[in-house]
């Protein structure tokens, strides 16, 4: 049984003031749902909200559940209405044993994303140790060949990365910089020689090339379960970028916003990407397209408004920058681009 489209009212507390939230349901939003492997808390979210990143606000807390929002293979899920508000909740059933909670977004994005570090500030960057090459002097290694590095290390296993793009963000007239790399190999200290370190590789998806830098392999990192959630209201920012620097991005892509932690960002903020709205010029009766005006001093009419052109999840936050995935898009997106709290 599936409940109609509704726009209704739900009174939450926000910091110190209450505020209202309008939750809008999905009209095939189902009474009940069992959690199967697979799934994703986006996913599910979609299936009950017209905006999943309204998620926190549909939960009705359970006190016998110590976090309702992780939730597992096997979960029943059941959607009730109290006085005409919506809420969701675990309903009575026993939990499956030894599974792991789902994951927020799509288990590949995040096991390529959350495992290994994707940005490196600058400083880290020009301090990272390097390849320097084999004693053969081949451009490309191989698993086959020993190689050396531009430092003398003690950690034992190492990740190997070649940088691909660098994002910049300008605060307080300082300019911030990450770089991102793309992980092409892992190696193991073989000996340390004075002031360089031979190594040899024991898997690789590329060739790894001098100049590629070097990262110590800490294990593996599961990344934290996070909930969609609405980013801080008036968040603003722009969408500066692909990660490995391709000029469109479309579902599932990762790229880059220059907003972090430090402007309140965390791991599974909703944001809007927006598209500017066509500028016309001239006077009323002959008004024109910007883009069909020669003269750039024709005087400006009026812009249409904005119009969302996708919603990014944010998977991984920096001091001043994050990483995000497109979980929807009209159409391709390229930067840079206007993004801001999705709201509403």
């Amino acid at each position: 049984m599936f409940k109609k489209l509704a726009t209704l009212c739900l009174a939450y507390l926000l910091s110190a003031a209450a505020a209202a939230a309008v939750i809008e349901v999905s009209k095939d939003a189902p009474d009940n749902y069992t959690v199967r492997k697979g799934d994703t808390l986006w996913d599910i979210a979609g299936l009950y909200l017209e905006n999943p990143w309204q998620w926190p606000h549909l939960w009705q807390q359970n006190p016998a559940i110590e976090n309702p929002h992780l939730i597992y293979p096997g979960d029943a899920l059941r959607l009730s209405w109290d006085e005409g508000r919506p809420a969701l909740s675990l309903a009575t059933g026993e939990r499956l044993t030894k599974q792991l909670p789902i994951s927020s977004a799509s288990q590949s994005v995040l096991k390529q994303f959350l495992t290994f570090d994707t940005l490196i500030g600058e400083a880290e960057f020009v301090l990272a140790p390097r390849v320097l090459g084999s004693q053969d002097g081949w451009s490309y290694i191989s698993t086959r060949t020993p190689f050396f590095i531009d430092a003398s290390v003690e950690s034992e296993n190492w990740f190997i990365y070649r940088p691909v793009t660098t994002f910049e963000r300008t605060e307080n007239d300082q300019m911030l910089k990450m770089i991102s790399l793309k992980k092409v190999a892992e190696a193991k200290l073989v000996r340390v020689h004075d002031d360089i370190s031979e190594l040899k590789l024991v898997k690789q998806s590329q060739e790894v090339r001098p100049n590629d830098i070097l990262l110590p392999a800490l294990g593996v990192k599961t990344g934290s379960v996070f909930h969609p959630q609405t980013a801080p209201s008036g968040l603003e920012g722009n969408l500066i970028g692909h990660l490995y620097g391709s000029k469109y991005v479309g579902l599932r892509q990762i790229v880059v916003v220059d907003r972090g932690a430090e402007d309140g960002v965390k791991a599974g903020h909703a944001l809007s990407v927006q598209q500017p709205g066509a500028v016309l010029k001239g006077v009323k009766g002959d008004m024109r397209y910007e883009s069909d005006i020669d003269s750039a001093a024709a005087p400006v009419l009026t812009q249409l408004p904005d119009q969302r052109a996708g919603m990014l999840l944010v998977i991984k936050s920096y001091p001043h920058f994050s990483l995000a995935m497109v979980v929807d898009a009209t159409q391709p997106l390229s930067a840079p681009m206007f993004v801001t709290s999705a709201e509403g």
